[in-house]
């Protein structure tokens, strides 16, 4: 396919028909707010502010009178709070944890119409948790997900790729042709990053060759597989536009290494399943933007204090997109810094120094073939009799499960699943896979105090 009909078909997915499915066919407000945001990132920091404080109140105002569980809070901690002091009334509620979301999950949300949907985190390295989002919230995470994709230089119906987990594929289910036709009208081609073996990551190396994106956008581990593959086989790789990667911190040495391999500059995506796209660093590289349209982000220190630009603390998310299921001061369960700087690009968004965060854990096989913890914990957490659960692997053909049940009455229903668990963990780890499960009262956390889900004690 030549330039021109690339160029083209480009055109006229971005310009053309995306905006005609999303106003005509969807009836969405998607475009509108990836207008909103177009336009707000040249506001001030100021007038950000502003809009975020309108914002933040509406959602506690609705909460407030219509979600029983903040019903009940403001009642016990009466709280009283208005719009012109809402970044200081905030602070009286108290902070949402998993366990929080677990125990009162019941009262935490009510439908306001049939646009629902029920999500969870992947719950690799940290506590999973479930949660309702609605169409309001989705269609601003799309937004998001297109504007910060133009920081990095791709617009709209250009050809990208993303190097994501795709349980499905690994279990050989057919993806079917929504899917086919999702990937073609997004000009979007996902291969799966939960199993990086030998054979597919050359697959990789020559569609990205081929395919030619403007744009990756990746897991951090995996395009750091991926880069490693490259150098150690000494393969010619296109370079796209741009890299952006999430789920995972992007250490110096990992940026520096991918950047080399493909020849490209790196953007820091940050951003979770329950809140969508957080923040995310511009061409200027000087921190990563968050989003007041989005999310109002606290950083505290072990006292649930507001901790000083430039010092560490616990990330806490208020979504302010999801009237479902309002988060509010919702515990991510990462560490960052605030930066007191203003970035030079101009944009009137706040800036996070960066974030210390989670890591993904992966698995290797015999082969050196590696597969993301997020697989296993997919075959088991979602149970309904799993409380809590640790996998750890011991050597590349041995790996112990421990788990926490809800009810000791349901040690019967679990033993009947572990053959089939043990069967879809075979297919990825080798049929010769030794599995051992314990059903245990007590999970460990590390000696950083987290609960890490998958741990492979394999060396690299």
């Amino acid at each position: 396919m030549s330039y021109i009909d690339h160029t083209i078909g480009a055109y006229l997915r971005g310009s053309v028909f995306f905006p005609f499915y999303w106003k005509y066919i969807k009836h969405s407000n998607l475009l509108n707010y990836y207008q909103e945001l177009k336009i707000h990132q040249w506001n001030t920091i100021e007038e950000n502010k502003k809009i975020q404080q309108k914002k933040l109140y509406k959602l506690i105002d609705y909460a407030s009178q219509n979600i029983p569980y903040y019903k009940r809070v403001i009642q016990e901690y009466n709280i009283q709070f208005s719009e012109d002091n809402i970044f200081d009334d905030i602070k009286k509620f108290p902070l949402l944890t998993k366990d929080v979301i677990r125990e009162h999950f019941d009262e935490l949300y009510k439908f306001r119409d049939s646009t629902y949907f029920r999500n969870h985190t992947s719950g690799s390295t940290g506590e999973p948790a479930i949660f309702y989002q609605d169409k309001h919230f989705r269609e601003w995470r799309t937004a998001t997900k297109i504007f910060v994709n133009e920081w990095a230089g791709r617009k709209n119906g250009q050809p990208m790729i993303e190097l994501l987990g795709a349980v499905q594929d690994i279990l050989k289910e057919s993806q079917g042709m929504k899917t086919y036709l999702s990937q073609q009208f997004y000009a979007v081609t996902t291969l799966n990053s939960y199993m990086m073996t030998e054979k597919n990551m050359y697959d990789y190396v020559r569609k990205i060759n081929n395919i030619k994106p403007c744009l990756i956008y990746t897991y951090t581990n995996s395009i750091d597989e991926l880069a490693r593959f490259i150098q150690n086989h000494h393969l010619a790789i296109y370079s796209p536009g741009a890299i952006m990667t999430t789920a995972g911190v992007l250490f110096p040495e990992i940026r520096k290494r991918v950047g080399e391999v493909f020849g490209v500059p790196l953007f820091d995506n940050y951003g979770s399943r329950e809140t969508g796209g957080i923040a995310c660093n511009c061409e200027k590289n000087e921190g990563l933007h968050l989003m007041p349209d989005l999310h109002y982000v606290e950083i505290l220190d072990d006292n649930s204090r507001e901790v000083n630009p430039g010092e560490s603390g616990e990330i806490v998310v208020t979504l302010l997109s999801n009237y479902t299921m309002p988060l509010i001061r919702y515990i991510i369960e990462d560490r960052g810094i605030l930066s007191g700087k203003v970035c030079s690009c101009g944009r009137g968004f706040p800036l996070l120094e960066k974030v210390e965060g989670r890591i993904r854990n992966m698995f290797k096989n015999k082969q050196g073939d590696l597969i993301d913890g997020a697989y296993f914990i997919s075959l088991i957490y979602y149970r309904n009799y799993v409380k809590q659960l640790q996998i750890i692997q011991k050597t590349v053909d041995y790996i112990i499960i421990n788990l926490i049940l809800k009810d000791s009455n349901k040690i019967q229903e679990a033993r009947k699943d572990f053959k089939e668990i043990s069967k879809k963990i075979r297919l990825v780890m080798g049929h010769e896979t030794k599995i051992k499960y314990n059903i245990v009262d007590k999970i460990e956390p590390t000696k950083a105090g987290k609960h890490m889900y998958t741990f492979s004690q394999v060396k690299d």
